[in-house]
């Protein structure tokens, strides 16, 4: 039976969600208005997400660890407040030297690692197994509406009010509010030793990982596979937003809905891991991607739309079986493996721009489909050809050791 330090943990872990990634994918449909605004390149207006995400992905490598000695309770709360008003100062900075915002975002990112850093270890630490299970789905689930809410909530707001920094501040005010409802349900950390913070140790821990190539394979999908979809979203922003479309920023935010057919597909996952292994789930989920960036360069409004739930299909069946690959696969420093994982994870989003922007420039969203077919292909190649599931590994290892004896 679910009791009341379930519901009090489950659900001010999942608001906290909810702030980290409105906050994070507010600028998403507003990239176009960056871009005029302040007469920029495409990868210069990217910028407002790739620094957030740089910075995103440096928090969580620190603060991972280091929650362990200062206490997931405090890095959670404390990026709970200064995340919000980061984004009110960004608002009222909008006057400055367009840099300055983005040395803002990146530290933006920092402070919103904390709360993917320590949220299921948190959880993890009050609740039982057959608990968390149920908690972790109901975060995952408010990651993905945060995605979505804060996206549709910053382009509306921006086209009703005339302004991206009116869509700010209207997401650090919704922000705070809700700081204020997960600081009053988070329940107390239990008791335990905590042990000093290592620097060495963590990097240890990192460095054992990436000598495993299995776990460096699923590193790249993520990474790669995030990195592909979310340039998509980015650069159809830009596309969308000039003729012969001319979609206004409250329409952008619309094209976010599609993550709904990947949180449908994430949610199928374990039932197509196990029918299929995840080897051939990740391979899969790879193709599916390749297939909707074809289908997204046909130039045809709906059949954009179209393709955009398939990746979004695709990607979030890729994304759930690498994890939980990783998962399994790391033989000890479980957590660090996971780290590593969501940091390349965000990694891969925050320097996908790169590569992809010479492509864009030579050959507009033809070049974007291009490099995105070719990176998605290796990929796809390199984890069917690499990649062993874990029960079938562990048997391998099995039958060598008795033919061994």
């Amino acid at each position: 039976m679910l009791n009341s330090t379930f519901w009090r943990a489950t659900l001010a872990v999942s608001l906290a969600s909810l702030i980290t990634f409105f906050n994070l994918y507010l600028v998403q449909p507003l990239l176009p208005m960056f871009r005029e605004r302040y007469q920029l390149s495409t990868l210069e207006a990217s910028g407002m997400l790739s620094y957030a995400m740089l910075g995103l992905a440096l928090g969580l490598a620190v603060l991972a660890s280091a929650s362990d000695s200062f206490g997931r309770r405090k890095i959670l709360l404390g990026s709970l407040w200064f995340s919000p008003l980061l984004t009110l100062v960004i608002a009222f900075a909008g006057e400055l030297d367009f840099n300055y915002l983005l040395a803002l975002r990146f530290a933006q990112g920092l402070v919103l690692a904390g709360i993917p850093a320590v949220a299921v270890a948190f959880l993890g630490e009050l609740l039982e197994p057959p608990k968390l299970i149920k908690a972790v789905g109901i975060f995952i689930a408010a990651n993905s509406i945060g995605g979505i809410g804060g996206r549709l909530i910053s382009g509306w707001g921006a086209e009703l009010m005339g302004s991206w920094q009116w869509a700010f501040m209207a997401i650090a005010a919704l922000s705070l509010v809700v700081a204020t409802l997960v600081h009053y349900l988070l329940p107390d950390e239990p008791p335990r030793e905590r042990k000093p913070w290592r620097l060495l140790q963590s990097l240890s821990n990192y460095g054992l990982h990436l000598k495993r190539w299995p776990l460096l394979v699923a590193f790249a999908v993520g990474g790669g596979g995030f990195g592909i979809f979310t340039q998509q979203f980015n650069y159809l922003t830009f596309l969308l937003a000039e003729p012969p479309y001319e979609l206004p920023s409250s329409w952008l935010s619309m094209l976010f809905l599609a993550y709904l057919a990947g949180t449908f597909t994430a949610t199928q996952s374990g039932r197509l891991a196990q029918r299929w292994g995840m080897r051939r789930g990740i391979s899969c989920g790879l193709l599916v991607m390749i297939g909707a960036s074809l289908l997204s360069a046909t130039g045809n409004l709906l059949l954009i739309l179209a393709a955009l739930a398939l990746l979004s299909s695709g990607f979030f069946l890729t994304h759930s079986q690498a994890s939980a690959y990783v998962n399994q696969r790391a033989t000890q420093a479980k957590a660090s493996a996971s780290a590593l994982y969501v940091i390349s994870y965000y990694l891969g989003a925050a320097l996908g721009a790169f590569m992809i922007e010479p492509f864009y420039q030579r050959w507009a969203w033809l070049g974007v489909v291009g490099v995105s077919v070719v990176t998605l292909s290796v990929l796809a190649l390199v984890a069917f050809v690499s990649l062993q599931d874990p029960a079938r590994s562990k048997r391998s290892e099995q039958d060598k050791g008795l033919a061994a004896s």
